[in-house]
């Protein structure tokens, strides 16, 4: 299909993210619903807050800074304007994925990035992370996020320390949404039209199994599932969704890229 009219599409991202591939769609003839499913949120716990505060002050003792997400840079940016007029020298900074490297660009860093794949593995292929022993790595993500990024930096005799700058929730009207967004949807699937849930992450994607399941909206998984990579598309698997599309990473061209060449 050379556009995206009969789709009927769920965009899960928080809303201030979604907007712009929203619009996108819609102009490619696509209906759209945005059902946010994970909200981000500054950490507010007292000894979370002063952990961040820690590792910014010591800014200046890492020889690297891996930024993994859009939100990683935004959160720790901000803080690092608030400590440091101007940066230390001589650290170098990466990020996973194109669109996390542009979100640290506009502060004027200079980046490198792994583009394609968007993940912890691909950043970890790059030439500049072989060679790391007895370097200081600063992590900059949010609470809990996936270990195997640190774990293979320290085995290749790296110091590795964590910046968790954000925390990521279930939005509290999640469920009403659901249950207010399904009758909508199966009327637009008895309609004709071909309903397809994007999320763009792995705990995106359990938050909206766990939403699903506890609306005995568990029909839903019989739509298309539109989903960044085979890592979360193994989880989709897992969790019952039966028809999955993988894009290539979680950017707004692949993803619709993954509609207009997988539909």
């Amino acid at each position: 299909m050379n556009n995206l009219q009969g789709l009927a599409i769920v965009i899960t991202r928080p809303r201030a993210q979604a907007l712009k591939w929203q619009k996108g769609l819609q102009a490619m003839g696509a209906s759209t619903y945005l059902l946010p499913i994970l909200e981000i949120a500054p950490v507010s716990d007292s000894a979370a807050v002063e952990a961040v505060k820690t590792r910014i002050l010591a800014l200046a003792d890492y020889d690297k800074i891996i930024f993994v997400s859009q939100n990683a840079v935004q959160h720790a940016m901000d803080w690092i304007d608030r400590y440091w007029p101007q940066l230390p020298v001589g650290i170098r900074y990466f990020a996973v994925g194109g669109a996390t490297a542009a979100a640290a660009r506009e502060w004027g860093l200079e980046i490198t990035a792994a583009d394609e794949a968007m993940n912890s593995e691909a950043l970890l292929a790059l030439s500049e992370l072989q060679a790391v022993e007895n370097e200081k790595i600063l992590i900059c993500r949010g609470l809990g996020g996936r270990t195997h990024l640190g774990e293979q930096l320290f085995q290749r005799g790296a110091q590795v320390d964590y910046c968790e700058l954000y925390e990521r929730r279930l939005p509290a009207s999640a469920e009403a949404d659901v249950a207010r967004l399904a009758p909508e949807l199966i009327r637009n699937r008895e309609a004709g039209s071909r309903i397809v849930i994007a999320v763009h992450s792995g705990e995106s994607l359990q938050n909206l199994s766990r939403v699903l399941k506890r609306n005995g909206n568990a029909e839903l998984k019989s739509a298309v599932l539109l989903v960044p990579g085979a890592r979360v598309a193994e989880l989709a698997s897992s969790l019952g969704f039966r028809h999955i599309l993988v894009a290539e990473n979680a950017t707004d061209e692949a993803m619709t890229r993954a509609l207009l060449e997988g539909l």
